[in-house]
């Protein structure tokens, strides 16, 4: 039998979104027990049925997001409209079709208004897409030879090169939100120190990291720790303000290629 048309629409699921963690289980449960017992006692003690029963509706929907553990895309009663999640595969595919500039702020906006896309691995693997194009972008617009790896060249062991006269700087974008680690640091010299690329058949004589992570405190150490591999330098890149970073780091690296230590 079709429910009324004055009835409550059944939230929507959403299935691009990332499940809800423990703590916000929690909390949309307290928060639906609380909105749903005011709820109903307000439709007994108030002349505001409609307001009553909206409120009693969030409450119903918080109960049902702590129960499923997924965030609901929306609820709807009259003219009473709750969205709980964003669709985000749809926001994302938006995004991939403008530049990396207005991609990134638009990733930003995206976690501002939906905190638990950070944690969607669509979104995780769409933001690194969207600052490697950035950081080769700007690396471009300082030194116009830098190749990028693209296709079947995309597993040489950096993302990009920086020829210099010196020799060829590997360029390796890490993104994300936890911190840069030292075994990460590790892997990544290693890989570069057997890379050969179109842009330097003779191999890469440095190294430059470019992430979006928080640094580790004893990050210098660790940096001298890999020189025995190839000189290595991490910039912390987050927008264009950094430019001057990159070429000091780009700079810096060129003059070490051929030294030992």
């Amino acid at each position: 039998m079709a429910p009324p048309e004055d009835g409550p629409e059944i939230p929507e699921q959403q299935p691009d979104a990332a499940p809800l963690s423990r703590w916000e289980r929690l909390a949309a449960s307290l928060s639906g027990i609380a909105l749903s017992g005011a709820g109903a006692v307000a439709v007994f003690t108030t002349s505001n049925q409609a307001g009553s029963v909206a409120l009693l509706l969030v409450g119903v929907v918080l109960l049902v997001m702590a129960i499923n553990g997924s965030p609901l895309t929306r609820a709807r009663y009259q003219d009473y409209e709750l969205f709980m999640a964003r669709r985000r595969r749809e926001v994302v595919a938006t995004i991939t079709q403008e530049s990396p500039e207005e991609a990134r702020q638009a990733l930003q906006v995206l976690s501002s208004v939906d905190p638990g896309a950070s944690r969607d691995p669509l979104v995780a693997r769409v933001s690194a897409q969207v600052l490697e194009r950035e950081v080769f972008n700007r690396l471009a617009s300082l030194y116009p030879s830098t190749w990028v790896a693209r296709g079947p060249a995309d597993n040489i062991g950096v993302d990009g090169v920086v020829p210099t006269e010196r020799g060829a700087v590997g360029v390796e974008v890490k993104a994300g939100t936890s911190q840069l680690t030292g075994s990460q640091l590790r892997i990544m010299a290693m890989s570069a120190a057997h890379a050969r690329s179109e842009a330097a058949p003779d191999g890469v004589g440095a190294l430059l990291v470019v992430t979006n992570k928080p640094l580790p405190p004893n990050l210098s150490r660790r940096l001298r720790d890999l020189r025995s591999i190839l000189p290595i330098a991490v910039v912390r890149w987050v927008d264009e303000q950094d430019d001057q970073a990159l070429q000091t780091q780009i700079e810096r690296l060129s003059a070490q290629i051929g030294q030992v230590e």
